[in-house]
């Protein structure tokens, strides 16, 4: 397989960053803001005189929050990593 002319490597390079950083930007504003809400409505709803049933739901939704700040996290971990690979 013959070699990509150095130009076209640095246009893909270029792409490669310019997508993550589109991303990266999307993660941090676009899904984490709408996020923080979510768990910062779940705990004042959590706070209050609720039933059992009713903070089960509560525990629930905070639960599945932490899930996807986690699954976050790893996403923009591996574009770091394939930043400093780059």
């Amino acid at each position: 397989m013959p070699e990509e002319p150095a130009e076209v490597i640095a246009r893909k390079l270029a792409r490669w960053r310019e997508t993550r950083r589109v991303i990266s930007a999307r993660f941090n504003h676009d899904l984490r803001a709408p996020l923080t809400a979510i768990v910062g409505f779940a705990e004042l709803l959590g706070d209050g005189d609720l039933t059992p049933e009713q903070q089960n739901y509560v525990q629930r939704i905070l639960e599945a929050a932490d899930k996807i700040v986690h699954i976050l996290d790893d996403v923009q971990r591996t574009l770091d990593e394939v930043e400093q690979e780059a």
